[in-house]
């Protein structure tokens, strides 16, 4: 995860060929269009990473593919707890500023730039440059839209943050785009501690995306919170029965365990002392 991915991806990407063709065509906006979803569905494998690279050189247009190893570079940038390593992001700028050398003036390259601000905690600058690309924009731009959500989710703007991610939500592509948007919306609930609206919105997105483990932990963490135990271990089960390997459910289960006055086996201690 960030940095250490970024010192393993720079030597990767620098092996790549890529396309000498300058021109921005429909191949190439699909093949980046593609690769940029894929970089949105890493987690913590960075197989979508590798596989959105190559996406990106099927579409065979050198601005699109810079611009996209810019914004796969941002996402590996990202370290725990939501903070990005800068060394990540100074990479992700300079395959940007390549792109923009040769096509300075399109929307869906150049919010790059704002998204590498506001993950630098440069929001004023971020500002600046999304007042003039929405200047620019004549129509409802997906990646345009989601900047802005992502700027108020950071400074923690909740009415922003639900403006702009429903304007997103309606210039999505398909369910992935706004299942994402969901989550970010969530998320912000939960930091300011508005649990309802957070379950509210977790809740939907989990209906879209059972096997996200992630959305399930965040349940169960919600309702270890609100002193909701047994509702906090049903949702912790299913954690864990998607992936065993996390260890804060982990830590969850064996917490809950004590707070319910269970054994590890799952049962009432007492009840069991009783059945013998």
């Amino acid at each position: 995860m960030g940095s250490d991915l970024v010192a393993k991806l720079i030597p990767y990407i620098e092996r790549m060929e890529w396309p000498s063709n300058q021109q921005i065509n429909e191949v190439g906006i699909r093949a980046f269009d593609i690769a940029l979803d894929e970089v949105d569905s890493y987690r913590n494998d960075p197989k979508p990473l590798q596989k959105a690279l190559l996406s990106l050189q099927t579409g065979g247009c050198e601005p699109l593919c810079y611009a996209g190893i810019a914004y796969t570079l941002v996402a590996a940038s990202e370290e725990k707890e939501g903070t990005y390593a800068q060394e990540g992001l100074d990479e992700a700028m300079k395959w940007l500023e390549k792109a923009q050398a040769i096509t300075p003036d399109v929307i869906d390259i150049n919010f790059i730039e704002a998204l590498v601000y506001v993950y630098s905690d440069r929001f004023e600058d971020a500002r600046l440059v999304l007042d003039y690309l929405q200047e620019q924009s004549t129509t409802d731009n997906y990646r345009l839209l989601v900047t802005e959500s992502i700027l108020s989710y950071r400074i923690k703007d909740l009415e922003g943050l639900t403006y702009w991610t429903d304007l997103a939500g309606q210039a999505a592509a398909n369910v992935p785009q706004r299942l994402r948007l969901i989550g970010r919306v969530a998320d912000a609930f939960l930091e300011a501690e508005d649990y309802d609206n957070a379950l509210e919105q977790y809740k939907k997105a989990i209906h879209f995306d059972k096997d996200n483990p992630a959305l399930w932990h965040k349940v169960s963490l919600i309702h270890w919170r609100l002193e909701n135990y047994e509702e906090a271990q049903r949702y912790n089960q299913q954690v864990l029965k998607l992936d065993p390997r996390i260890k804060a459910a982990q830590k969850m289960s064996a917490a809950l365990k004590e707070k319910l006055g269970q054994d590890d086996e799952g049962g009432n201690a007492l009840s069991r002392l009783f059945k013998r």
